[in-house]
């Protein structure tokens, strides 16, 4: 079975996850200091920075799990399969929820957020994914070292 190129998903989710970070301090810019009426607009506009920001560092790290497994370690297949899964659960987590977003503040346009329930199913499955992988490995070196 052909290995996917860890750290170039790895890279790439590294990308998006910035990409989210940017997304969040693009939207921070625009909450007025004093906001008219009873802030309601701005409210909703920060709880958009502090989704951009969760989903932000939950992708990286995702990223940097599975750039430091396969960099540091020779994981398992199991363990390569799972934190690979995870970090591409992240990056479609931040195209589906973050993307969608960003263009709609750069364009000044509305863009549907069909995606925004997919995407916030999809962040805990890559947490869990690249959980699991990363628990794998332990397990696995755990093994390793006893049956020496």
């Amino acid at each position: 079975m052909s290995q996917p190129r860890s750290r170039p998903i790895a890279a790439i989710t590294a990308l998006l996850a910035v990409l989210s970070f940017v997304t969040a301090v693009l939207y921070v810019e625009t909450i007025p200091e004093n906001p008219p009426g009873d802030g309601f607009a701005a409210g909703l506009t920060g709880l958009f920075v502090l989704l951009c920001v969760a989903v932000g560092i939950v992708t990286l790290a995702e990223a940097g799990l599975l750039f430091l497994v396969d960099r540091v370690r020779e994981p398992s297949e199991r363990s390569r399969q799972l934190l690979t899964t995870g970090a591409v659960v992240g990056s479609l987590s931040v195209v589906v929820l973050i993307v969608p977003m960003l263009i709609a503040h750069v364009f000044d346009v509305f863009v549907p957020g069909y995606g925004l329930g997919i995407g916030l199913l999809l962040v805990p499955i890559g947490i869990l994914c690249s959980g699991v992988g990363a628990l794998a490995q332990l397990v696995d070196e755990v093994r390793a070292k006893s049956g020496s």
